[in-house]
């Protein structure tokens, strides 16, 4: 059975289900840290800037998220100005790139990546790619073909220098 995962937004409780029965339970503690993912909305939207504050639940400050992070919304839609792929109160899948600062908020991305200790896992990026400090070709081809047999439809892998070697 594939695993599921339930988050509650009120409480800011996630669950990862495997049959039927909870394997990991995430509570979100506020503190924001590079790779956190979260489902934020979007507050406002500023055209000058080509730039959105998101809420990804702290109350005191907003995320900041500019157009050329927007990644896969950017792509559903031709439009290039900002206001035309997102308005306010509209639920977006950000992910944390750099961490809050002083009176500043996280830096986010519609870019999301989820890293591993071989692979990378791109959700909406296309194809198979390899580390370019990969130099045999033989080793290439065989990380590539092992790739494409793995990697879920849809998605996108990368390949990472760790995985040289190892079977």
């Amino acid at each position: 059975m594939p695993k599921q995962i339930v988050i509650a937004e009120q409480h800011r409780i996630a669950a990862v289900f495997s049959e039927d029965q909870i394997q990991e339970l995430v509570v979100a503690t506020g503190s924001h840290q590079v790779s956190d993912i979260y489902l934020g909305i979007v507050e406002n939207v500023l055209p000058g800037i080509d730039a959105a504050f998101v809420n990804i639940g702290d109350p005191e400050r907003n995320g900041f998220m500019h157009v050329t992070d927007l990644g896969p919304l950017r792509l559903k839609r031709s439009a290039g100005a900002i206001t035309e792929l997102l308005t306010p109160q509209q639920k977006v899948l950000v992910q944390v790139m750099k961490e809050p600062t002083g009176s500043k908020g996280p830096r986010l991305t519609g870019n999301i990546t989820l890293p591993g200790r071989y692979l990378v896992l791109m959700p909406y990026g296309r194809g198979v790619n390899l580390s370019r400090r990969i130099k045999s070709e033989n080793e290439r081809n065989r990380l590539r073909a092992l790739a494409i047999l793995i990697k879920p439809a849809g998605m996108g892998l990368l390949v990472r220098t760790e995985a040289e070697g190892s079977d």
